[in-house]
């Protein structure tokens, strides 16, 4: 059965279309693939993929162009849809959508450059060319559907190399975004060229004074793979001095915490020489109480009694758990509590036979109760800290009210800081420093109008 030229050229384009839609489909799950670490919705993580394979679609039935310029359009509908259904971290967002772009150009250029490849090849060493007509449909059909493949999974491999070494969770300085977008934006310039160069060969191949097709490049392919190392070498650093700069504001953190426990054992010794004052006065008491009870004066005995319980009732009742540094922690952090209009319940008891420093422990429980009070500080708030001991595991336990927006968690599953500048949002991961180096783990939980932290120890 014999079929027009017309039939051949139909189904070529439509095999070319379907390519294109399936390849935009696609892109916006990469799409998705690459913001769904960064977002704190799944809905946001659907609408956003959703919109990215739509809208790609439509924006390339009309213009008949899926080129970076105008895809920067469907980028900026993804950017304003992500933002709205989770007003947070702008500039983040901002990257990420360049940074896609450039990535999906860079993609592209690298499987266009095969093609002229191929056709330089098929211009050049074949010889003798296929004359059977179905047999040539059918070789453009595996090329589209292979095109399809290498496309996407050369897309899908570069934004997951990226999740990979990219894992600031928190917003970005506008310097940091400036850094970061210098070589995600390279290769967006390097676009603009490559289209220009791409017009003027064609009006030379149209007015026949250049003869050849678009002639493959080994530098433009080298280009494409560099331009994308220097994003993920950009990446690397950037979390390399993140990282440094949050060590040394965890160890400059580590040295207040030293500081204050040596207050804390200063007041240690200065509650202790209350005690022992105390006693001494009880002592005092007891023999004049012993004294007006043996000349018979009960009435003077009951009155001074009375004069002696009143000088006390003003005093609140110590917390006392087993350690004496730590009961200083726990009175200290109960006071500011208090004073905040806090309730706090107390049910901590340190056995002595855990070999746990007390100086970690004192460290741990000063920053939980930090955080547990900030948190807890916005109206009639409350705190309740326990703990358990089963052989030679210690568990902690600090709930308090908490009434606030859904916290966004980190890749580690700790809350992120909302506060920006130095400093903030190391209470937890100092916790959890302290814990790993215990052999354990802590845990954050997040209900309807509380939270809790869980922090499991190891004896040593």
């Amino acid at each position: 059965m014999s079929r027009s030229p017309e039939w051949y050229q139909m189904v070529m384009k439509a095999v070319s279309n379907g390519e294109m839609y399936l390849a935009m489909l696609l892109m916006g799950f990469c799409f998705a693939v690459l913001i769904r670490p960064f977002l704190r919705r799944q809905r946001t993580l659907i609408l956003s993929g959703s919109f990215t394979a739509i809208a790609g679609c439509i924006l390339l039935w009309i213009t008949e162009s899926g080129g970076v310029y105008t895809y920067s359009l469907v980028m900026l509908g993804a950017f304003l849809i992500m933002f709205l259904l989770e007003r947070e971290k702008a500039l983040q967002k901002i990257f990420l959508c360049i940074l896609f772009l450039s990535i999906r150009y860079l993609s592209n250029a690298l499987l266009a450059e095969w093609g002229f490849f191929s056709l330089w090849l098929d211009l050049n060493v074949n010889t003798a060319p296929a004359v059977d007509v179905d047999r040539i449909l059918l070789d453009y059909i595996l090329n589209q559907i292979l095109f399809l493949l290498l496309h996407i999974s050369s897309l899908y491999v570069m934004v997951r190399l990226f999740t990979k070494i990219y894992k600031r969770r928190e917003e970005l300085s506008i310097w940091e975004l400036l850094l970061l977008l210098l070589p995600v934006l390279a290769p967006l310039l390097e676009a603009a060229i490559f289209r220009e160069y791409i017009r003027i060969y064609s009006q030379g191949l149209d007015h026949g004074f250049i003869k050849e097709n678009i002639p493959p490049s080994i530098g433009r392919f080298l280009f494409y793979i560099c331009s994308y190392a220097a994003i993920l070498l950009f990446v690397f650093l950037n979390e390399q001095v993140r990282k440094e700069r949050e060590d040394n504001a965890m160890n400059e953190a580590l040295e207040k915490e030293l500081s204050g426990m040596r207050q804390t054992i200063e007041q240690t010794g200065m509650l202790y020489d209350q005690m022992r004052s105390l006693r001494h006065d009880i002592s005092n008491h007891l023999m004049v109480m012993e004294a007006l009870s043996d000349s018979g004066n009960s009435t003077e005995a009951k009155e001074y009694l009375s004069r002696l319980k009143k000088a006390h009732s003003d005093s609140i009742e110590s917390l006392h758990c087993g350690d004496p540094v730590i009961d200083v922690v726990l009175n200290g952090k109960r006071d500011a509590a208090l004073s905040k209009g806090i309730d706090f319940s107390c049910d901590f008891v340190f056995p002595k036979e855990l070999k746990i420093d007390v100086f970690d422990l004192s460290v741990l429980l000063n920053n939980a109760l930090d955080n547990a009070i900030r948190a807890a500080s916005v109206g009639h708030g409350r705190i309740s800290i326990s703990s358990a001991a089963h052989e030679q595991f210690f568990t902690i336990v600090i709930r308090n009210s908490y009434d606030g927006p859904e916290l966004p968690t980190a890749a580690d599953g700790l809350p992120v800081s909302t506060k920006t500048g130095d400093g903030h949002g190391l209470g937890l991961k100092l916790i959890r420093r302290i814990a790993l180096a215990y052999h354990g783990e802590i845990d954050f939980i997040q209900r309807k109008a509380e939270v809790e932290l869980r922090i499991l120890l190891h004896r040593k």
